[in-house]
């Protein structure tokens, strides 16, 4: 018998027992215990992967809305400061009538009235008072009112003419062989002239164009414009004679 170092004998060696055996539905209970464990395990962490996703995922939404939100008054308030800022165009003064444009006749428009009696004048001028052989009289007519408030007046050549006489009797008349009517009605303004230009070819002429003309020999004529009832001032002027200077 062997002995230990201290002297001390030791505890008899028996046999060895073998492991005690599991049964087969032991180990498979075992087996889905470990199993179910794991699953569950997994589960676990993948709620609270997806959890804290969806917490992110919330939170930067509502991050974008609130700069959405913030953003939208602040360019509505911007925009509003641009159309308040920009300017308001200033208006354009009203051009002055220009009296020289104003002295043609112009056509009628608008709702103005005729020109009552005694509201319109007549001037006549001529731009010489003697003309040598082969010059054509001219002569211009202007219409004036002094009516305050705009009003109608026929400036046509079948209404305003201009009569010629000489030696007291009537020579020529510019409406005596008028084609057409002859019809042009004009608004007059206050003071404005509308303007009608007029020549003569040195025939005689009667109303309604009867006869022939013929050409009237040198001497002094006077010449005046009419329009119905009105009457301008009489302008005298001459017909000069070949080689003659003038008066």
């Amino acid at each position: 018998m062997a002995q230990n170092p201290r002297g001390r004998p030791g505890p008899p060696r028996g046999p060895r027992r073998p492991p005690a055996r599991v049964s087969p539905a032991t180990y498979w209970r075992r087996r889905v215990a470990v199993l179910a464990v794991g699953i569950g395990l997994l589960a676990t962490v993948s709620w609270a992967a997806n959890g804290m996703l969806a917490a992110r995922s919330t939170a930067a939404q509502a991050a974008g809305s609130a700069a959405t939100k913030s953003a939208g008054p602040a360019s509505g308030h911007a925009r509003g400061s641009r159309a308040h800022a920009r300017p308001t165009p200033s208006p354009r003064p009203s051009p002055a009538p220009s009296r020289h444009h104003s002295e043609a006749a112009s056509p009628a428009s608008g709702p103005a009235l005729a020109c009552p009696p005694g509201a319109v004048t007549l001037e006549l001028s001529s731009p010489q008072n003697w003309y040598p052989p082969g010059t054509t009289p001219r002569f211009t007519v202007r219409a004036v009112s002094a009516q305050a408030q705009p009003c109608r007046f026929n400036m046509g050549t079948g209404f305003v003419s201009v009569v010629i006489t000489g030696a007291g009797r009537r020579i020529w008349g510019s409406a005596d062989c008028l084609s057409g009517g002859g019809s042009k009605m004009t608004v007059l303004t206050r003071g404005v002239p509308a303007v009608l230009r007029l020549s003569w070819d040195r025939r005689s002429s009667s109303p309604g164009c009867s006869g022939a003309g013929q050409l009237v020999p040198t001497g002094e004529y006077q010449a005046a414009a009419v329009a119905r009832h009105l009457r301008s001032a009489t302008e005298n002027f001459v017909l000069g004679a070949q080689g003659a200077s003038g008066p």
